[in-house]
C-alpha cells in the first residue's frame, strides 16, 4: 500500500501539503416556507453592502465556532435597528492553518451588496437566520436574486408591503 502511494506521489510534480486540513461541519437551520416567517423572525432586515475584506475569528465565549466576519455598511433598513458598527458572521472560514467549511452554506462575498435578514446580538455578530435564505444579492437596478435554489423569490415591493 505504502509502495503504491509513493509511486503515485513520484508521478506529480509537486508534493501536496500533509499539513493542510479540512473539517466539514453539518449545521442545522431552520427553513422558510414564506417571506412572511422569515421576515418576522429576523430582529434586522436591511440592504447591506460588505467591506473589502472579512476577519476569520476562532471560538469565542460567545460564539463557540469558527467564523467569518464581515463589516457591513447599512442601507435602506426594512425592518429592526442597525447597530452603528454593523457585522455580520457566517460559519466556517481558514483559520490556523485549517479550512473550516459549513456544508450547504454560501458564502457572502466582499464587497457583495445583500439584502439580509438577521439576528442582532450586543455582545457578538450579526447572524444570518440561515446561511442560505437569510441573504440575497441585490443587484444595482434593485433585484433580488437568492443565493441558491433554497432561497424566496420576491421583489423589494413585496419586502415593503411586510415593513409597513
Amino acid at each position: 500500500m505504502l509502495a503504491v502511494l509513493l509511486l503515485a506521489l513520484a508521478g506529480c510534480n509537486r508534493m501536496p501539503d500533509m499539513k493542510a486540513k479540512t473539517v466539514e461541519y453539518q449545521a442545522d437551520y431552520p427553513h422558510y416556507p414564506t417571506l412572511a416567517e422569515l421576515f418576522a423572525k429576523a430582529d434586522l432586515v436591511a440592504e447591506v453592502t460588505l467591506a473589502g475584506k472579512a476577519e476569520v475569528r476562532g471560538a469565542t465565549a460567545t460564539v463557540p465556532d469558527v467564523h467569518t466576519v464581515f463589516a457591513a455598511t447599512v442601507g435602506r433598513i426594512f425592518k429592526g435597528e442597525a447597530p452603528a458598527a454593523l457585522e455580520i458572521k457566517q460559519g466556517g472560514g481558514r483559520y490556523k492553518g485549517t479550512e473550516f467549511i459549513e456544508a450547504g452554506s454560501v458564502s457572502l462575498r466582499p464587497k457583495g451588496h445583500y439584502l439580509v435578514f438577521v439576528e442582532v446580538y450586543a455582545d457578538a455578530p450579526a447572524s444570518l437566520l440561515n446561511p442560505t435564505q437569510g441573504q440575497y444579492r441585490l443587484e444595482d437596478d434593485g433585484t433580488v436574486t437568492p443565493v441558491d435554489e433554497a432561497g424566496l423569490r420576491f421583489t423589494l415591493a413585496d419586502l415593503g408591503r411586510l415593513g409597513g
